[in-house]
């Protein structure tokens, strides 16, 4: 019953997407009922979820129920999903649009929500799978890509440079003005965000003190995105001059909406860090205990 109801919660959304009314201009108090049906981002997201679902069914067809990937790595993934649906196509989009403290929410959502989940969730290899196999070599044999960028110093230098960047005021001006650009700026931070985590997620693999390097990446990452927030939170004037004209959202000043940008920042992305740092301790601990020889446990 589990290999035909779970992978049927992938296509939940193929339903789902088509009971939306197109977006229109953002009207102020009508937010809450827009919802986005940009193909740009329907498409990959729709197509995401079938592959999974296929990849799912055929990993599972061949070594039973729950074996290659854990159920619980599935529903990992699924809730990944969710929060992308939550992010990029519930009217939170919308609302990002007129106000730069939901619009920092959604990069939150992106990449301390998301990116995890889904990168714990194993979605390469089960999307690899349900690829065709022509498809599938020539995606296979870009593993010394992974080998290059899915290192944990190159991961957390591109996760953290793609943060920052985007964050400058010239282009994250661009991305507001332009839907392509926009669309690059969400799916930039999702990419380098996934590779991110599973590189430190899986930092232990790779040598006794991986999970250290795994840490330490996860509290660099958390202090300098904290030092972001921080920045944004006290700077005394608006940064971005497209909200600082902007019609105030909930009766907030820009400057107001500038502030609570900066600190959803610095607390709801700071608390992701520190409990991904905390999950790793813990596996790092349960490692050393698991090569502790039986003659040196404790009395």
């Amino acid at each position: 019953m589990i290999r035909v109801l779970l992978p049927l919660l992938f296509l939940l959304p193929l339903a789902s997407a088509s009971a939306h009314a197109p977006p229109g201009q953002l009207m102020p108090g009508h937010w809450h009922a827009t919802w986005s049906t940009e193909p740009l981002v329907l498409v990959p997201f729709l197509a995401v979820d079938l592959l999974y679902a296929v990849g799912l069914l055929r990993l599972w067809r061949r070594a039973g129920a729950g074996r290659g990937v854990p159920v619980w790595r599935a529903l990992l993934f699924a809730l990944g999903l969710a929060a992308l649906f939550v992010a990029l196509i519930s009217p939170l989009d919308a609302a990002a649009n007129a106000s730069f403290a939901i619009h920092m929410a959604q990069h939150m959502l992106l990449v301390v929500v998301a990116a995890p989940l889904i990168a714990l969730g194993r979605g390469g290899i089960v999307l690899l799978t349900a690829l065709p196999a022509p498809l599938r070599r020539p995606a296979a044999g870009m593993r010394h890509l992974r080998r290059i960028f899915a290192t944990v110093p190159a991961a957390t230098l591109l996760h953290g440079a793609t943060i920052w960047l985007w964050h400058a005021p010239g282009l994250y001006e661009a991305a507001l003005a332009s839907e392509p650009i926009h669309y690059a700026e969400h799916l930039t931070m999702l990419g380098t965000g996934v590779l991110f985590w599973w590189s430190v997620l899986n930092a232990g693999r790779a040598m006794p003190l991986g999970h250290g390097a795994g840490i330490a990446a996860l509290f660099l990452t958390m202090l300098h995105t904290g030092f972001l927030g921080i920045l944004i939170t006290l700077a005394p004037a608006p940064l971005y001059a497209s909200y600082a004209t902007a019609a105030p959202f909930w009766d907030l000043s820009p400057l107001e909406d500038q502030q609570l940008a900066g600190i959803a920042m610095l607390l709801p992305g700071g608390i992701g860090y520190l409990a991904g740092a905390l999950a790793l301790l813990a596996a790092w601990l349960n490692a050393a205990a698991a090569r502790r020889p039986p003659g040196r446990a404790r009395a």
